[in-house]
């Protein structure tokens, strides 16, 4: 019953703090540091907001309870949720280019592990003037780690830029008939 009213109040909290943040405004409380570590360490806003909140939220465990607690974090990571699907949409993912020196491991790596395809682009090093493969990934946004996990254990060099795009239809993803 709690852990349900803590999920309610979470989309409450989430959909309010969403309309906050889309309005470039704060509540006056942990948002304020979220907006700076957000700004400084490149952080999505909604995450740096789940993180400063769940250090309050650690913090008032030790003296309260861990019980409330908990259910202060089931309220919190829900309204993260809430806050980031009015702030970015809920078709956001995330997209990946990976330059590596070895793009058949990492694509195969990345097929094998996350069952999830690759794009190889022909590029070309404009320094070196090497012709090179570039991979395109597209993934959800909590698929991220995971992703730079595998392409760091087969490629510790390869170079990746981690982006956003506001919708994808295909395969894998949302169909392009709707």
């Amino acid at each position: 019953m709690l852990n349900a009213l803590a999920a309610r109040g979470g989309v409450v909290g989430g959909i309010g703090m969403g309309l906050t943040f889309l309005g470039q405004g704060t509540a006056g409380g942990t948002d304020i540091l979220a907006r700076v570590l957000a700004r400084i360490r490149g952080i999505p806003l909604s995450q740096s907001y789940l993180f400063t909140d769940a250090l309050v939220i650690l913090l008032a465990g030790a003296v309260f309870g861990w019980e409330q607690a908990l259910y202060a974090m089931i309220a919190l990571y829900v309204s993260g949720v809430a806050a980031e699907v009015i702030t970015e949409g809920a078709g956001i993912v995330r997209t990946a280019i990976i330059v590596s020196g070895k793009p058949r491991e990492v694509a195969d790596a990345i097929l094998r592990e996350m069952e999830r395809g690759a794009t190889g682009l022909h590029g070309e090093g404009m320094y070196t003037h090497q012709a090179r493969t570039v991979l395109f990934v597209v993934i959800s946004r909590s698929k991220v780690a995971r992703l730079e996990a595998i392409i760091h254990e087969v490629d510790p060099e390869a170079f990746v830029v981690i982006g956003q795009a506001n919708e994808a239809l295909g395969e894998g993803f949302r169909s392009l008939k709707e």
